[in-house]
């Protein structure tokens, strides 16, 4: 049997690595289209399970992205715009380049039918009603 070793503060980088590359590629108005993106990874990504994400209120999975995301804006990888929008900046040191190329793949692979942000947020809302309703019966 294989054990896997993951390495301290791996799966913090690689879910910040995640929210930046949701930003990248999805540019959302809002923190609703990370959240569910994250949440969709994290339900077919095994390095992301986190427990209880959408299974206490929702506060988890937001409080845990909204505090990425503003460590993120605090260290000038992300900006938010006039306009609403998060912008990835070019000046992105804090993440190193090849994390991002891995995250961009893993969004790529488990969101390939995710064209726009509103089907991100439709297809997490599907999932979680689906998940809510078998942990219920």
């Amino acid at each position: 049997m294989e054990k896997r070793v993951i390495i301290m503060g791996a799966k913090s980088k690689l879910i910040t690595s995640c929210i930046a590359s949701i930003v990248k590629k999805y540019l959302p108005k809002n923190e609703e289209i990370i959240h569910s993106g994250l949440f969709l990874l994290s339900t077919r990504e095994e390095q992301l399970k986190i427990p209880d994400w959408y299974y206490n209120g929702y506060s988890v999975i937001s409080e845990t992205v909204s505090s990425y995301l503003q460590t993120l804006c605090m260290e000038k990888a992300l900006t938010f715009t006039d306009n609403g929008m998060y912008s990835f900046t070019d000046d992105h040191y804090t993440i190193p380049s090849e994390d991002i190329e891995t995250a961009v793949s893993i969004v790529n692979n488990m969101l390939p039918d995710c064209e726009s942000g509103l089907k991100i947020v439709k297809e997490a809302s599907r999932e979680f009603q689906l998940k809510h309703l078998s942990t219920v019966e």
